[in-house]
């Protein structure tokens, strides 16, 4: 009976041991699995950074629709260049007399090939000679700049030109010059043009009276 005993423990023992063995391997099974699941959770997806917001893969960093890019190509494309001094044929109008001012407008007619845009005010001063010095103070702006005028091959443009009858001045303070011509200066451009026109200028530059004023250009021969 001993003997049975002996044998029954041990069998129990045996059991028992081989039931904790078995607990111990699942147990390291599932703590496996999840350490492993944990790593693919906290692993982004391919081509998504983490900081990225939900889309943001979808276009490329500063990627611009088709749709705009050609939009903005056509517009620049189709706009025409500014009228240079070599396109133009610039001449004096016919002058009408107001009380102590004669106004006259400068015409700008476009002898190019091409259309071109003219805006703004052009450059206007008195000189000595047609290479000479200015004379007095140049001409200021009178009023407000108007749109741009589109010049098509043989249309003009004009600006007009306000000058003032100096002798109505003090000559203490004016200092009377004569002048033969006048310097332009088309809008946006740094060539000048000479043209005739006699007159008399105040040599002071710094006389408070203007002696000359102009208008923006506008479509048209007579300035207006």
């Amino acid at each position: 009976m001993w003997i049975t005993r002996v044998v029954g423990g041990l069998a129990a023992i045996v059991t028992a041991v081989a039931v904790a063995g078995c607990g111990q391997g699942q147990g390291a099974e599932q703590s496996a699995q999840g350490t492993h699941g944990a790593e693919v959770a906290s692993t982004p997806s391919p081509g998504v950074s983490p900081s990225q917001p939900p889309g943001a893969a979808s276009r490329p960093s500063g990627a611009v629709p088709e749709s705009d890019s050609t939009s903005t190509a056509g517009a620049v494309s189709d706009a025409p260049p500014q009228c240079a001094t070599s396109d133009l044929d610039v001449t004096l109008g016919q002058g009408n007399a107001g009380a102590g001012t004669v106004g006259f407008p400068i015409v700008f007619g476009n002898i190019g090939s091409n259309t071109c845009v003219l805006q703004g005010f052009p450059g206007v001063s008195y000189v000595a000679e047609r290479d000479g010095d200015p004379i007095g103070a140049p001409a200021v702006r009178d009023g407000d700049p108007s749109g741009p005028v589109r010049l098509a091959p043989g249309e003009q443009a004009s600006a007009l030109v306000l000058e003032v009858n100096v002798h109505n001045i003090p000559a203490e303070s004016c200092r009377p010059v004569a002048v033969p011509g006048l310097r332009i200066y088309v809008p946006d451009n740094t060539e000048s043009v000479y043209l005739e026109r006699s007159g008399t200028a105040c040599g002071n530059s710094r006389v408070t009276t203007d002696q000359l004023r102009v208008r923006s250009v506008v479509a048209g021969a007579d300035g207006q």
